[in-house]
């Protein structure tokens, strides 16, 4: 993994975000990252190896931010901590939906220098909250951690790659990721917290209708500019 510190990875992840948000994919040509970068062209293949190894750095750095960011968590116990994690780190892509969409679209192709696919590199993160789950008395003990996280991840994964591959605001992905943490944890969780998950169930799935029927009315004026349009062409 490239070094954090030294300026020749930061002066490359730098240019590749910027080429990725001018262009709107994750086509990187080695001579242009390395021109604007003002690197030599060899430079980005010795540290990275090729573009899979340039897309795992920028979603790597991403996610050490993250975590600074993850613990100032003060949710009451680990079950809201899961939620807010879930939500915190949606959010942290709202502001440049595009750029991350094209990251984790190029992602479907291939999978990161280490074989591991990039929205599904959480795992050891749920592994943990579910092993401290456990521990806590928040969730059953004869639940597996490592079966109940391998689940919740499947659902991050799979919506992160519904959204990057689609148009759809990001927080209804966040909201459809936490319902179905909601109906996993429901039956994975200890009696004196059903009654709190179920209600995050109802919870999260008001909120995902309610912007599921935002999406529908957008794409209605959408498809109905794009028909204007046509007829004034």
């Amino acid at each position: 993994m490239p070094d954090f510190e030294d300026p020749r990875t930061i002066k490359l992840i730098d240019a590749a975000r910027q080429i990725i948000r001018e262009t709107g994919t994750f086509d990187l040509p080695m001579r242009q990252l390395a021109a604007r970068a003002q690197v030599s062209l060899r430079t980005p293949y010795e540290m990275f190896g090729s573009k899979s190894g340039i897309i795992t750095a920028i979603l790597r750095r991403d996610q050490a931010t993250f975590r600074v960011i993850a613990r100032e968590f003060k949710a009451k116990n680990i079950l809201e901590i899961m939620f807010d994690q879930a939500m915190a780190g949606v959010e942290f892509y709202t502001h440049e939906q595009s750029f991350y969409r094209a990251l984790f679209r190029a992602t479907q192709g291939y999978s990161g220098a280490d074989g591991i696919e990039p929205a599904r590199e959480v795992l050891p993160l749920y592994t943990n909250i579910c092993r401290r789950g456990i521990e806590e008395g928040h969730i059953r003990p004869e639940i597996g951690p490592a079966a109940l996280a391998g689940t919740l991840t499947d659902i991050f994964a799979a919506n992160l790659r519904d959204w990057s591959l689609s148009n759809f605001d990001i927080m209804l992905a966040g909201n459809r990721i936490c319902y179905g943490f909601a109906i996993a944890l429901a039956g994975a969780v200890a009696d004196p917290w059903v009654p709190q998950i179920r209600a995050r169930v109802i919870d999260f799935q008001r909120a995902t209708q309610a912007l599921e029927e935002v999406e529908r009315v957008r794409a209605a004026e959408a498809a109905r500019a794009a028909q204007a349009a046509d007829v004034t062409a």
